[in-house]
């Protein structure tokens, strides 16, 4: 589609593919943990000219099911098979090993992605952590890092599974999210402040070479200093 190449969530072998390629690192790589990003269905599939990609296979399930589910929700069940396939296979590799998502902080937006972020936080068995890509400035004015983490908390989540705030440091000192960026070096700071206020279980900064650039050095060294200064999370 468009020049990329999908594995199809609705086939069978794509869903082997992914468990046995998790597994394998699970077993033969010192890790701690094994993460997933936000790709799922591409994006937006029914108004494009790609929509019935997976219309074969959609044909198939409903011709030999007697209450189909509707496409929609055929394809937020293919991504859940094969998140919680995932989630085993790789606690039967190594039980201490953490098997985590980080979808698209936009929760709304997951939608049209087919993850289906509420059942994986509210239900056992589908992953040990959430990570949202909370990826905007404080000041974003499209949707602000404050606003998006709390539509997070909000979520149903079961008692085991925790909750960590992406923060974008790849975006410290650029241009980004309309400027706001540059308005001052303490906004990574200030983000980890507040998913520590709002009850937010850690953070993770994306990505490892922005901890190195020149345009968020300022940001880093006040992250570091912070860190440096309160309890390790």
């Amino acid at each position: 589609m468009d020049g990329e190449t999908y594995l199809n969530p609705a086939s069978e072998d794509a869903i082997h593919l992914i468990v046995d390629g998790a597994a394998e690192i699970a077993e033969n790589y010192d890790v701690d943990g094994i993460q997933f990003d936000d790709y799922f269905y591409p994006p937006y599939l029914d108004s494009s000219e790609d929509g019935d990609f997976d219309q074969k296979d959609y044909e198939a399930y409903a011709g030999q099911t007697d209450s189909p589910l509707s496409l929609d929700d055929f394809r937020r069940n293919n991504v859940n098979k094969m998140v919680k396939a995932v989630y085993e296979a790789v606690h039967q590799a190594k039980p201490d090993i953490l098997f985590g998502i980080s979808p698209q902080g936009n929760l709304d937006n997951n939608a049209a992605l087919y993850a289906d972020v509420e059942t994986w936080c509210a239900e056992e068995g589908y992953i040990d952590y959430i990570c949202p890509q909370l990826y905007y400035s404080i000041d974003n004015p499209s949707l602000g890092y404050e606003d998006s983490l709390n539509d997070w908390l909000k979520l149903k989540r079961h008692d085991q599974l925790k909750l960590y705030a992406g923060v974008p440091a790849y975006k410290a000192g650029t241009d980004a999210d309309e400027g706001t960026w540059l308005d001052n070096s303490d906004i990574l700071k200030t983000e980890l402040e507040i998913a520590r206020e709002k009850g937010a279980d850690g953070f993770m900064l994306y990505s490892f070479d922005s901890l190195h650039s020149e345009e968020g050095k300022k940001e880093i060294e006040n992250v570091m200093r912070y860190l440096s200064t309160s309890p390790t999370q």
